[in-house]
C-alpha cells in the first residue's frame, strides 16, 4: 500500500512539472548554537504567485484557474471550455457551478475574467483547494488538489488516459 500511495506522489509531482512552472527556495538558518538549519521549499505555481510570496491568495488563484481553462488564450472562456473545464473541476455529477449562461452577466456568449471570478467565489472553488481554510494555498495543497483534479476515476493512482489528459 505504500508503495502505491509512493507512485502516486511520483505521478502527481510528474504531473504538476508539466502543469505549472516550479522553483526551489533554500533558507540556511544559523542556530544560536552555531549549526545551521537548511530549509527547501519548492512552489509549483510561480508563474501564478504575481507577489511572489509562496502561496495563492483568492485573486492569484482566479487567474490561475481562469489561465487553465482558457485553452485558447484569447482571454475569454467559450461554451466549449466552460463544459470541458467544469466536468474536470467540479466533477461530472456536481451542478453547483450551473450553466455557462447563467454566469455570462452581460449575454455576450463568453466569459470574461470578472465574470469567472463570480463563478470561483459563489461555487467556493477556491475552499475545495484550501483545505486547512487558512485562506491560502499552500504547495501541499496544490499539489493534493492538482492531482484529484487528474485522477478522474478517484483511484488514487493516474492510469495512462489520465495521464495524456493532464498534458
Amino acid at each position: 500500500m505504500k508503495f502505491k500511495a509512493m507512485l502516486a506522489a511520483t505521478a502527481a509531482l510528474v504531473v504538476l512539472a508539466g502543469v505549472a512552472q516550479a522553483t526551489t527556495e533554500t533558507t540556511v538558518t544559523t542556530n544560536v548554537d552555531g549549526s545551521t538549519t537548511t530549509t527547501t521549499t519548492r512552489y509549483f505555481y510561480v508563474d501564478n504567485d504575481a507577489n511572489k510570496n509562496g502561496i495563492l491568495d483568492s485573486q492569484e488563484f482566479n487567474t490561475y484557474v481562469y489561465s487553465r481553462w482558457d485553452r485558447d488564450g484569447d482571454g475569454f472562456l467559450s461554451n466549449d471550455e466552460w463544459e470541458r473545464s467544469t466536468t474536470r473541476w467540479y466533477g461530472p455529477t456536481n451542478k453547483e457551478y450551473k450553466t455557462y449562461t447563467y454566469w455570462d452577466k452581460d449575454g455576450d456568449g463568453r466569459l470574461d475574467m470578472n465574470e469567472f471570478g463570480t463563478v470561483v467565489t459563489d461555487t467556493k472553488l477556491y475552499n475545495t483547494w484550501d483545505m486547512d481554510s487558512d485562506s491560502t494555498i499552500e504547495s501541499d495543497e496544490y499539489a493534493s488538489a492538482t492531482f484529484h483534479l487528474y485522477d478522474l476515476n478517484n483511484d488514487g493512482t493516474l492510469d495512462i488516459q489520465e495521464w495524456k489528459n493532464a498534458q
